[in-house]
């Protein structure tokens, strides 16, 4: 009587883990970050040897990353658009979010 007690409780777990398996991957996988765009001023923070890229919007700055971001180096103190996708939530005064570059676009020059 056990054995056949334990054969239907392994027939069970064997068809609950192969009904699981059988689901898409993108179920199980984590949601894509959204992509976001922000329109600020581009300036750095912080002192050597740990300078950091940064765009300052009206509500939030974010940390500029990526192999897109170094040609913002450039265009510090110039107000631009930039899209991507934040990487990493803030998490507190002197860490704030970090910002994927995907493209950029300069929308003023020179702020007066």
């Amino acid at each position: 009587m056990r054995s056949g007690v334990a054969l239907t409780l392994a027939a069970g777990v064997l068809l609950a883990c192969a009904s699981s398996a059988d689901q898409p991957a993108a179920q199980h996988a984590p949601a894509a970050a959204a992509a976001t765009v922000v329109t600020g001023r581009v300036t750095t923070i912080g002192s050597d040897p740990y300078i950091t890229l940064v765009i300052v919007t009206e509500t939030e700055d974010y940390e500029l990353v990526g192999d897109r971001a170094e040609d913002l180096w450039r265009l510090q103190q110039r107000e631009v658009t930039v899209r991507g996708r934040v990487v990493r939530q803030a998490y507190g005064p002197g860490f704030p979010a970090r910002l994927q570059v995907d493209s950029y676009s300069l929308v003023r020059d020179r702020t007066p």
